[in-house]
């Protein structure tokens, strides 16, 4: 694993950069163990068909991640892509690549299903015949009956699902023969709130509503101080329980700053040996700023004039907001403060605690609408 160094030349272990593998995965044991027995148990399992559901910087892809590496070490081949219109011709390669040294009797002891099997020519290449005149659900189908006879499983891994496309419809339906049929396959999808409703209310996909639904929330203050003294203590920097307890609450339990925030503690250390308030401050400081371009831009950006009236109405209030107040501030009805409140659940901005109160899901983002950061 790639770890980068602060300006004092001390390993950085801490990784605020999306898409990457940090060092610390903290607080998603239950989410981890609950796939991995579903996985271990005999196909069929009901959790063998898993969505992630979370804001940007709440883990997903750091989930997805770390459960590609654990199902390769329980013997799966694992296959991970983004969602987009390229997926399934990166799924049947994916395969037929981390699948290859199971069928090939040259660098496996494992019989080669290519002799005589109808399909293929040598391994996992497909012959000519279904290579040009099948598609993908037949191809898909050829795959994973051949890794289910050498007793692999098959975990699919789509990442950045964005909507109810042509390519997630083709997939899901294959998957769903494929369960019918036996086949030893599992997968994770995941995706921001709103995408993942797009889905689960297509049509054609209702049957992916029986899906397992894991939302990730934020993390456990105690969680956080606990990862952050584990660090300090492999780096042998010194620290008391009020600083440290400074830098945890600061990340309101939400994944990416915890990463921002650790990033810039041992980035502001400049030689010294002890973790100090100031450092913290600064490195607190330097955090929101980070998380105003990388997650408050990108949210904000796609949403409409009266979707941010609407979240200005909601930042006026120091606490959570009461639906009520909204509508008499944006001199609006009912039914029009209605629809854009679950438009804005939808996209994760903001959440229902209880009957007409609503608060903002994202750590700060209130006090970027009021431009205090």
């Amino acid at each position: 694993m790639i770890k980068h160094k602060g300006a004092n030349n001390t390993v950085n272990v801490f990784s605020p950069t999306f898409g990457f593998r940090p060092e610390y995965i903290v607080g998603r044991d239950k989410e981890i163990s609950d796939f991995m027995e579903s996985i271990s148990a005999a196909p069929g399992h009901p959790n063998r068909a898993t969505f992630f559901i979370g804001q940007r910087g709440m883990g997903k892809t750091v989930l997805l991640l770390e459960l590609a590496d654990r199902a390769r070490k329980a013997g799966f081949i694992v296959v991970r892509v983004v969602a987009s219109e390229t997926m399934l011709d990166e799924i049947i390669e994916g395969i037929q690549i981390a699948g290859e040294r199971y069928t090939d009797e040259r660098k496996n002891p494992v019989k080669s299903v290519s002799a005589g099997a109808f399909g293929f020519s040598v391994g996992l290449t497909f012959t000519e015949e279904i290579r040009k005149n099948y598609g993908f659900s037949t191809k898909l189908s050829l795959l994973c009956e051949a890794l289910t006879k050498q007793k692999k499983g098959v975990l699919f891994l789509i990442d950045e699902i964005y909507a109810s496309t042509m390519e997630m419809r083709v997939f899901a339906t294959t998957y769903q023969h494929l369960v019918g049929d036996g086949m030893n396959v599992a997968v994770a999808m995941a995706g921001l709130p709103n995408a993942i409703s797009s889905v689960l209310n297509d049509k054609i996909l209702t049957f992916l509503n029986r899906a397992y639904k894991v939302n990730l929330n934020t993390l456990l203050i105690a969680d956080v101080n606990a990862c952050y003294a584990k660090a300090l203590r492999d780096l042998e920097i010194e620290f008391d329980a009020e600083t440290l307890d400074l830098a945890a609450r600061a990340t309101d339990g939400y994944p990416y700053l915890l990463q921002l925030i650790g990033y810039h503690m041992i980035k502001f250390l400049d030689g010294e040996s002890k973790l100090t308030a100031t450092t913290v401050e600064l490195a607190i400081t330097n955090s929101k700023r980070a998380l105003a371009s990388d997650v408050f831009l990108p949210c904000l950006q796609p949403l409409s004039a009266e979707d941010k009236r609407f979240l200005e109405a909601m930042a006026i209030d120091n606490e959570e907001s009461k639906v009520s107040d909204i509508s008499d501030r944006l001199q609006v009805g009912k039914s029009h403060t209605q629809t854009y409140r679950k438009r804005l659940i939808e996209a994760g901005l903001i959440h229902s605690p209880s009957r007409g109160i609503l608060e903002f899901s994202i750590p700060y983002i209130k006090q970027y609408i009021r431009g205090e950061i």
